[in-house]
């Protein structure tokens, strides 16, 4: 039965309250739902290592199941894989999570497109059925969101020590989404890489620790969600390239231009920006393409961050945070600061 009779209204009305409820709610589960269960799920995966009965593990997702929530039982799949993983269809381990608290969630959405079916004025057109398909149309962007918030707050996971004993295979990863469908990375454990001496340009969830970058052309990289230790960048450019969620720890920037670079989600800290230029950067997640919004990022994000000779120009830096950071002219220009600290560097005329 075609759902005509919602507009694209009531949809944006749906998913804006499964958005706010994530943004209440999920920490309240987080740590029972998620956090234990995936970290007790990585200390069996050890136990079974040592007793030399478990392969390397090259990844390890969780699914969201539809159809335990067509069946009154929500939850998701929890599945261990090794070598052939991208096939999908030999998991080592399995562990299914039931999710009680999403039935709240699934419930109100129902009511929320009854409530629209109500106001119509031929009721003779209107079926409850109508409400739960609509339902179901909202399920697939609440699961996204849920990914989404769960990447930024499930990182203590790395820390555990079951996380850091267990035998990983090649580009190891925690990964969230819906079963034999998008996933959305958590935790991820790729190797090093010298992006200047080998092919390809695509090397997102990286690790690079005490490098010097002198003179390089970072020319449409996608690094996204990559962890930059103690590195120095002098006298180069970042031009077109994708550092979404990137963690900069302790870096240095040194004449450096950032133009038309995604920096969504990405975090500044204890870093040292000295000289540097941003020209139609993107540092939220509002301003992104439409094709480049793969996923939902925080704000930019900068703490214990010294900024000196710093210029804006035509950037979107809403939402952005300063955390104990010190500005020396610094300066924006056209550009975007709704709801963001760097809003206080705008000069009054």
């Amino acid at each position: 039965m075609e759902n005509s009779v919602f507009e694209q209204k009531d949809y944006l009305n749906a998913v804006g309250y499964t958005v706010s409820w994530l943004q209440e709610f999920l920490p309240t589960y987080l740590e029972k739902y998620f956090i234990q269960v995936i970290t007790d799920f990585i200390e069996e995966l050890c136990q079974q290592q040592k007793k030399c009965d478990l392969e390397p593990i090259y990844c390890i997702s969780a699914s969201m199941l539809r159809t335990s929530l067509l069946h009154g039982k929500p939850g998701y799949r929890l599945d261990a894989y090794g070598e052939d993983w991208v096939l999908y269809e030999r998991p080592c381990a399995t562990r299914f999570i039931e999710c009680p608290w999403i039935c709240s969630v699934w419930k109100e959405l129902i009511n929320i497109f009854q409530c629209t079916l109500n106001q119509q004025k031929i009721q003779k057109y209107c079926s409850p059925l109508q409400a739960e398909q609509a339902a179901w149309k909202c399920t697939g962007p609440f699961f996204s969101m849920m990914g989404s918030f769960l990447k930024y707050l499930t990182s203590e996971i790395k820390t555990t020590v079951g996380y850091q004993s267990l035998v990983k295979g090649n580009e190891f990863k925690i990964e969230f989404g819906e079963f034999l469908d998008w996933k959305i990375v958590l935790a991820a454990e790729y190797g090093e890489v010298d992006l200047f001496n080998v092919r390809g340009r695509h090397f997102p969830h990286r690790i690079f620790e005490g490098k010097t970058f002198h003179k390089k052309q970072f020319y449409r990289f996608n690094l996204k969600g990559s962890i930059f230790k103690n590195c120095e960048f002098d006298n180069s450019d970042m031009t077109e390239t994708v550092l979404n969620d990137c963690i900069f720890n302790r870096c240095k920037f040194r004449n450096v231009n950032f133009k038309d670079t995604l920096l969504a989600g990405a975090q500044f800290q204890e870093c040292t920006l000295e000289h540097l230029s941003f020209q139609n950067v993107v540092a939220s997640f509002f301003g992104l393409p439409l094709e480049k919004a793969d996923d939902w990022y925080r704000p930019l994000f900068m703490r214990n961050t010294s900024i000196d000779h710093v210029n804006f120009l035509h950037c979107d830096l809403r939402g952005g945070q300063l955390q104990e950071c010190t500005t020396t002219y610094t300066t924006l220009e056209d550009t975007l600061t709704d709801e963001s600290d760097f809003s206080i560097l705008i000069l009054e005329k």
